[in-house]
């Protein structure tokens, strides 16, 4: 028997009984799809997450208190940031002052307040730090301008607002000038910046006030410890070694000999984005581990459905052998009966995880204010095909081999 004449047979075979062969490839469609939307998805957080990283600056790290651990990539802190008092203003103007490849560095303090304009009072967060900070960060100014030295060593009460919180707040009122109230304090609004980076519902960049250092440490927090260092080297090139040299910095005015006791944690671009990819590699690993198990699923569907058939069509057989089929012959037709329905529902599989992967990527767009660039990789369409292939080839064996074995006259003794 040809092999064309047999996948025409196995065709026929299946619509024949139309609704078991789609119930039978359902848990293969489902298993397919799920495993591409899952590694596109996967794919597009990370380039996300990489671009966000990039906004950063290739030549910035950070330094916050604490000593953490690092295991196979992954950081694992030791201490709340927040709470530690490990860093000082003074490390940042040491930074600064001896760093051969540190080109600056800014201390930072954080805080939540309430803000009150003519009564509307909303709960946001607010940074303190000092004018170099936007020389650094080269956020862009809206309106007005960043805070001076002399504004931040006299401790005036100016604050420079985000984006978001004017629109809220004000509108499209003149802000320039105004008074606010953080806390109950008045402050004059001198400025309005945006910044570049992920808008999250949950965490806006730019629904939050900047103010003097100085003011945020002694009026705002009553603290005399920074939460946070901004470092930027000389250049992308340099910044490994700037981190080094830092390193060595601040371990010399803390007086630590050994490194694993470090009271600090510097994190560099790179160091943020390794263990970024292997947090959403291992995600998108587990992940797919339970969309596989769907494939699974499907596999044993579809070797109950053929087991089924062989049952039905057991006087068909019979009749095939005793005409001359063979037993190669009866083994291929059933073999090809669960290769067609894996690899058709693969095929539709893989059309429904495309489309997945595109709504789900508008709508994680949509949700972080970014523009998701959609792409499916050839990989994971490859490997759909391949799992689909080998599914039809594993599951069906059983139940074309019980076929092929059958006795043609006790086939067709069967009733």
């Amino acid at each position: 028997m040809r092999f064309s004449d047999s996948f025409r047979t196995a065709v026929v075979a299946l619509k024949t009984n139309k609704v078991r062969s789609f119930l039978a490839m359902l848990g293969i469609v489902i298993g397919i799809s799920a495993v591409i939307v899952i590694l596109s998805l996967g794919q597009g957080v990370q380039r996300i997450v990489l671009s966000q990283i990039e906004t950063m600056g290739n030549n910035i790290a950070f330094i916050i208190p604490g000593g953490t651990k690092q295991e196979k990539g992954l950081p694992q802190f030791s201490f709340g940031m927040m709470t530690i008092k490990t860093l000082k203003n003074s490390d940042a103007e040491v930074l600064k002052k001896q760093g051969f490849y540190i080109k600056d560095a800014t201390p930072l303090v954080f805080g939540t307040c309430i803000l009150d304009y003519k009564g509307d009072r909303r709960k946001r967060d607010f940074i303190g730090v000092l004018p170099n900070y936007q020389k650094i960060k080269g956020n862009r100014i809206l309106e007005g301008r960043f805070f001076t030295p002399e504004e931040e060593k006299s401790m005036k009460k100016v604050v420079v607002i985000g984006k978001k919180v004017k629109e809220k707040l004000f509108d499209k009122e003149r802000t320039i000038g105004k008074a606010i109230k953080i806390n109950r304090r008045k402050f004059e609004i001198i400025g309005v910046i945006e910044i570049e980076g992920m808008k999250d519902p949950t965490f806006d960049p730019n629904d939050r006030v900047f103010i003097p250092l100085s003011v945020a440490q002694k009026q705002m927090l009553g603290i005399n410890y920074v939460n946070a260092i901004i470092m930027q080297a000389n250049s992308a090139e340099v910044l490994d070694p700037a981190v080094e040299e830092a390193r060595l910095i601040l371990r010399e005015r803390h007086k630590i000999r050994d490194a694993d006791k470090d009271d600090f944690t510097i994190l560099s671009q790179d160091y943020i984005a390794s263990s970024s990819n292997l947090i959403a590699g291992i995600l998108t690993i587990f992940l797919s581990g339970i969309a596989a198990i769907s494939l699974v699923v499907g596999g044993i569907g579809i070797m109950n459905v053929m087991l089924v058939s062989v049952a039905e069509r057991t006087r068909e057989i019979g009749l095939r052998k005793a005409v001359g089929a063979r037993k190669k012959d009866i083994l291929i037709q059933f073999l090809l009966e669960a290769m067609c329905l894996t690899l058709f529902g693969g095929t539709v599989g893989i059309l429904l995880g495309a489309l997945g992967s595109y709504l789900g990527g508008l709508v994680i767009g949509k949700m972080l204010g970014l523009k998701w660039m959609f792409s499916i990789s050839l990989t994971s369409v490859i490997l759909a095909f391949g799992v689909s292939t080998i599914i039809g080839l594993i599951f069906g064996i059983y139940p074309a081999q019980k076929a092929a074995k059958l006795s043609p006259i006790e086939a067709l003794r069967y009733e």
